[in-house]
């Protein structure tokens, strides 16, 4: 289980657009094909505007082996930072069984609260902004709009109730081609703190949502690429 939910939590790096100012909305679904060893999965990421907050929604499934995740973060921001609110993580995994996981931000008493299946509970301080796997990708887009090529993000560990530093430095630029569509993309390379490194393919044209993560370490072969952008705008 502990395998997958790593796996997932790579998924979950999908990043949707919105304008800076928050003046213009984009909302989109893609659907997308990931790779974990052998194993194909489906997946559909959409985003909606829902009241003041923000919502994004994953689903992955693998028919045959009757294995499925869904992931649901809500969250806000201002003054170009990214303000999780809440967050949760459904799994279903052949043999392992299901686990249900909901996570909590309290920003008055500066804890994060997980729930269900897993239980913890996070302090941390009013300088550090500790975020779930989803909402972390919200930052990560605002940061490139800005011409941010370099910088660090607390990401939480979801099985562990802790959260460490990662970093993302923009690397190079490629082109990417989906359904005879050609998009520029930035290169971006995620380190973690015990020196792993993922890279991360980012559409400039498309309002720098994600569209391909590739992770090559033995321990973790992992792939994934957008098949078709269903809706965007």
């Amino acid at each position: 289980m502990k395998y997958f939910k790593k796996t997932f939590l790579l998924i979950s790096f999908f990043i949707f657009p919105v304008s800076l100012d928050c003046s213009d909305i984009f909302e989109y679904e893609i659907r997308f094909k990931n790779k974990v060893g052998p194993f194909s999965f489906d997946g559909l990421k959409s985003f909606t505007k829902e009241d003041n907050d923000f919502q994004v929604i994953f689903i992955g499934e693998h028919k045959i082996l009757n294995a499925k995740i869904k992931q649901e973060s809500k969250f806000s921001f201002s003054n170009s930072k990214v303000f999780p609110r809440e967050y949760s993580q459904f799994v279903r995994i052949p043999i392992k069984g299901e686990q249900i996981q909901n996570i909590a931000f309290d920003y008055k008493n500066l804890k994060i609260i997980s729930s269900g299946d897993v239980n913890w509970v996070i302090n941390f301080s009013g300088d550090e902004r500790p975020m779930d796997p989803i909402s972390s990708g919200f930052q990560i887009r605002q940061n490139l709009k800005k011409g941010i090529d370099d910088f660090e993000i607390s990401l939480i560990k979801l099985d562990e109730g802790t959260f460490y530093k990662n970093s993302f430095k923009v690397v190079g630029s490629t082109i990417l081609e989906i359904k005879d569509t050609k998009y520029p993309c930035k290169v971006v390379e995620r380190t973690d703190r015990k020196g792993g490194k993922s890279l991360y393919y980012v559409a400039e044209t498309l309002d720098y949502i994600l569209l391909k993560v590739k992770d090559d370490r033995k321990e973790r072969k992992i792939s994934i690429e957008a098949e078709k952008i269903l809706s965007f705008g």
